[in-house]
């Protein structure tokens, strides 16, 4: 009888163990699906964009950044150059380059280097506040 006794409060307190483990959410010591970073368009760095110059040619800035994300005929005067990046569990990074063309030569650069973009989500686990992403200097 005291050995049933005592089997049965071990698989209760095991069965309860469980029960309120299921309402605890995300526990951290269970494994996790693997998050990777999801880049998007046209990486540029510094160096490329500070040999871009006003009065160069669509053929030169083509061969130094690439074919632009959005070369549209109704912005034939423009090439957009976008660059997105989300790093697993932060803020999204967006980075924007527009070259502005008249008969053919760049006239005018615009971009958000110096803009902070995105936001961080509200729900983050304690191991993502020790190790944030590393935020990479390009555009």
């Amino acid at each position: 009888m005291g050995n049933a006794l005592v089997r049965l409060n071990l698989i209760s307190c095991f069965c309860f163990c469980l029960l309120i483990q299921s309402c605890g959410g995300d526990p951290f010591w269970l494994p996790r699906a693997h998050k990777i970073t999801i880049q998007q368009g046209n990486l540029l760095t510094e160096r490329q964009l500070n040999e871009v110059n006003v009065g160069m040619n669509r053929a030169a800035v083509r061969a130094l950044l690439g074919s632009p994300v959005t070369d549209t005929p109704f912005h034939d005067n423009r090439w957009e150059y976008v660059y997105t990046r989300v790093p697993a569990g932060s803020a999204v990074e967006a980075r924007r380059v527009i070259i502005f063309f008249e008969n053919e030569l760049v006239t005018e650069i615009d971009s958000n280097a110096s803009d902070t973009s995105g936001e961080l989500p509200e729900h983050r686990n304690w191991w993502e506040t020790l190790f944030p992403p590393a935020r990479r200097s390009s555009l």
